[in-house]
């Protein structure tokens, strides 16, 4: 019985007495707790939805800056093969110019061998109409001759004018001049005009008849 008293005896010193007011206030006081660690609870839950948007995002921006990455790599071996093409090429427009140079000089020498040729072909030509002697080389590097003979043009051909006679139709001679008109012993050849493509087989003519009016 005394040990069971000494135990009720504790138990009553261990137990604390809380006012209605006070009990009150600490629900309250928790009540208030509970709710920020509502709110606070909502807003990570916002910003763990919002991190996870951002991350979809930049996933996303991630692939695209890769595809990017690619494409440039593909525009950079382009561009190395055309850099690659134009050097090729610069180093065949310098050998063409080049070429063109050597090109140039040759007809320049060319020209001067050509009017070289063409002077001595005209000189030769004005010689040769002049119709010097042999020993006169005026125009060629010697002194001019002071006797020089010129002769006739032999190569040229004489145009000598074509003359028909009326009459008896040879060449030669004219009508007023002619042989057989002057001499009458050889009679006379009787010359009319006809179409051409016509043959004439009666030059007397038809034979007229007088006959008396009815």
């Amino acid at each position: 019985m005394a040990l069971e008293d000494d135990t009720s005896e504790d138990e009553s010193e261990n137990e604390v007495n809380f006012t209605f007011d006070e009990l009150q206030n600490a629900y309250e006081n928790l009540f208030k707790e509970y709710e920020c660690i509502c709110l606070k609870n909502k807003t990570l839950k916002k910003n763990a939805i919002s991190m996870s948007k951002e991350l979809e995002t930049s996933k996303n921006e991630n692939s695209k800056y890769l595809k990017e990455i690619e494409t440039l790599k593909d525009k950079n071996i382009f561009y190395i093969n055309e850099i690659d093409i134009l050097n090729v090429s610069s180093k065949l427009s310098i050998d063409s110019l080049e070429e063109n140079e050597k090109l140039k000089i040759e007809i320049d020498v060319l020209k001067k061998s050509f009017s070289i040729f063409s002077n001595s072909s005209v000189k030769l030509e004005n010689l040769l109409g002049l119709q010097r002697c042999v020993f006169d080389k005026a125009g060629l590097g010697y002194d001019q001759m002071k006797n020089v003979k010129h002769f006739n043009n032999f190569f040229v051909k004489k145009v000598v004018p074509k003359v028909c006679c009326n009459y008896c139709g040879r060449l030669g001679h004219i009508s007023t001049s002619c042989f057989y008109r002057n001499n009458l012993c050889f009679g006379k050849n009787k010359k009319i005009w006809v179409p051409k493509g016509t043959f004439v087989t009666n030059l007397i003519g038809p034979k007229f008849k007088w006959v008396p009016k009815t």
